[in-house]
């Protein structure tokens, strides 16, 4: 059986990202990238997409942004 989709809001996700090290500019590109979607009247992301994002940024290794890529991806 598969998990439901979790999804975080902007605050959320910014505050987890800049834990990681990420600025406001790279925030904002991760959160471009995984793109928000309405649910409740409401903007938020795929918590999961936003960590495989997150997870690829050039400038940090998996060990710095404390996120393991997926052996898919």
């Amino acid at each position: 059986m598969t998990q439901p989709e979790r999804y975080i809001g902007r605050e959320t996700a910014s505050a987890m990202l800049a834990e990681r090290g990420f600025n406001t500019h790279d925030i904002e590109c991760v959160l471009d990238l995984a793109g928000p979607v309405a649910r409740n009247g409401a903007e938020v992301w795929p918590a999961d997409l936003v960590e495989r994002v997150a997870a690829r940024a050039w400038w940090l290794g998996q060990r710095e942004a404390g996120m393991v890529l997926p052996a898919a991806a």
